[in-house]
């Protein structure tokens, strides 16, 4: 294990174990979704990118809601 393997296990489980409560429906786990892939890239265990483009632009704060429920 190198210095940083560690680091994100506890973003991964919490979208593992939403993932399981949720009968694997991804949808349902988004914000766990971004808060793993943020924690990865915020430590160079991926590449940096934007989150519109991995499909998360509706979940950035300041932004308005991608679709509205009214």
């Amino acid at each position: 294990l190198g210095c940083c393997e560690g680091e994100c296990k506890s973003f991964k489980e919490k979208f593992m174990k939403c993932l399981r409560d949720n009968k694997f429906e991804n949808a349902l786990c988004r914000k766990e979704s971004k808060a793993y892939l943020e924690c990865r890239m915020e430590r160079q265990l991926m590449a940096q990118e934007p989150l519109e483009k991995l499909g998360f632009g509706d979940l950035i704060d300041g932004k308005p809601e991608a679709k509205t429920n009214s």
